[in-house]
């Protein structure tokens, strides 16, 4: 079963879209990009896009060495910290300084 616009089964757009908002994003899922009449240039623009938008450089990176539990905590806190800061800032920006 199809839905209109899309050659994908309902269950499985589904279930990317519901391991996309869990922040595991398409792990262990293979990328694709296909060559087309643009050639071999461009298909190699779109999958450098696509392996940084999925962040598998910065995860290879990590991967590299053992990394400590206390260390991982640390380095989680920092990250949500960062995050936080960046939508606060994004809000301020698009409501105005409301204080």
């Amino acid at each position: 079963m199809t839905t209109a616009g899309t050659n994908e089964p309902r269950a499985e757009r589904s279930e990317r879209g519901r391991a996309e908002r869990d922040g595991h994003g398409r792990r262990g899922h293979a990328l694709t990009v296909v060559v087309d009449e643009r050639g071999i240039e461009a298909a190699l623009r779109v999958f450098k896009k696509l392996v940084i938008k999925e962040g598998l450089l910065k995860d290879m990176k990590r991967h590299e060495h053992y990394e400590k539990p206390g260390d991982r905590k640390r380095r989680k806190t920092r990250e949500a910290i960062r995050r936080r800061r960046r939508q606060a800032a994004r809000s301020r920006g698009r409501f105005g300084d409301r204080e």
